[in-house]
């Protein structure tokens, strides 16, 4: 009976030889990517020394084949080859590169990286995310993300038969209630913030109305932090009926420092939101007190940059510290707030538009808060009793 072919890129049983004393030689047959198979051999001081220098010679063979992916592939070269996927790096942002570059070299490659794809079952890799989720939930779901982009491209050349993350649940935790402030609550917290600015800080009287003037931008536009920051004076327009066009949002990438992202990090595109009264009176004012910067920014940085979405949130912790349950409330409690009341009031499409949802799934699950009671129905149920005779009792 032949020998069965092998695949391309895939060796044969590795034997070991001594030739001499303190000298071995270890050999194994290897399919190039010319399609011949050839005899390939290493030499050690022992059989294991000279098997493990033939495997590393012939995986560095199977790695120099450029991108091509094959069951002998280490998880370490496939996510080389990921990572400079053009459907990866022309597809996400560069925030988003950036991190699932930092998840493959600080997480996925020490567990994982000198598995061969054939090697990389499912329960190798369902053990890995599970012990990183145990410690740190959001790094495996990051994680989880990058492996599930790198064996899809390995699935694709035909190296692995089927994706081993498909079949891999992390653990599901409890989901949080959605927490949004009522239109009482807004008020009095508005009313705290205002009393901490005209206060007095650690390094004399706070200046300004810039905290409260973000606060009140978020309330009327459901605009996250990142994105009120990046404003520039022409997304505004403060003419007959005051609009403000959302275009982008502010990252931090390690290379270049704190940017202007000229997207948001929603995919619906740009979008154009009319202004509540309150918040053209916030930026008239501050329209009559800007200076000139170099990035025309609204809410710019005391020099001129930039402002950091983390200093805003500093400050915004420090002032929330002295009022009465303030502790819990952060940035993107205002978002929900403001799709909370918009689904109340208005509709559930309303606010995913507004927020800049594709859809409305994700507004309902993550920003509106649920009633407790549900409408009062009473006259429409009332119907059933219509024809009720007195002995129903």
């Amino acid at each position: 009976m032949p020998r069965p072919r092998l695949e391309l890129g895939t060796w044969g049983k590795i034997t070991r030889t001594e030739i001499a004393d303190n000298k071995w030689r270890a050999r194994a047959r290897f399919r190039d990517f010319t399609g011949r198979t050839k005899q390939r051999e290493a030499y050690g001081e022992s059989g294991a020394k000279a098997e493990r220098n033939l495997l590393k010679s012939l995986r560095n063979e199977v790695e120099s084949a450029g991108d091509t992916i094959t069951g002998s592939t280490t998880v370490t070269a496939l996510s080389k080859i990921w990572l400079a996927d053009p459907d990866l790096t022309e597809n996400c942002t560069a925030q988003t590169v950036e991190r699932y570059t930092d998840s493959v070299n600080q997480h996925v490659l020490p567990a994982l990286g000198e598995y061969m794809l054939m090697e990389a079952t499912v329960s190798r890799v369902d053990r890995f995310l599970r012990n990183l989720a145990a410690s740190t939930p959001g790094l495996a779901k990051t994680a989880r993300s990058v492996l599930n982009g790198m064996f899809k491209l390995a699935v694709r050349h035909d190296a692995i038969r089927s994706n081993p993350v498909r079949d891999v649940r992390l653990p599901s935790k409890p989901r949080r209630p959605v927490e949004a402030l009522t239109v009482d609550e807004v008020g009095a917290l508005r009313e705290g913030l205002r009393k901490w600015q005209e206060g007095t800080g650690y390094r004399g009287p706070r200046r300004g109305s810039e905290l409260l003037d973000v606060v009140d931008v978020m309330l009327g536009t459901g605009l996250r932090i990142s994105e009120v920051l990046a404003l520039r004076w022409e997304d505004v327009d403060l003419s007959e009926q005051p609009t403000l066009t959302v275009t982008g949002t502010l990252v931090y990438l390690k290379k270049k420092g704190l940017q202007r992202q000229p997207h948001t990090k929603t995919s619906s595109g740009f979008r154009i939101l009319t202004l509540p009264p309150f918040v053209v009176d916030v930026l008239l004012r501050r329209r009559v007190e800007a200076i000139p910067t170099e990035t025309n920014a609204v809410f710019p940085s005391g020099k001129g940059t930039w402002k950091w979405p983390n200093n805003y949130r500093r400050s915004l912790r420090e002032a929330l510290k002295t009022m009465e349950d303030g502790g819990g409330i952060s940035p993107h409690v205002f978002r929900k707030s403001v799709a909370t009341l918009i689904d109340a009031e208005a509709t559930l499409e309303a606010a995913a538009a507004v927020l800049g949802h594709s859809g409305t799934a994700v507004t309902s699950t993550h920003y509106v808060k649920k009633a407790t009671a549900a409408p009062d129905m009473s006259e429409i149920l009332d119907q059933f009793g219509k024809n009720r005779s007195e002995k129903d009792g």
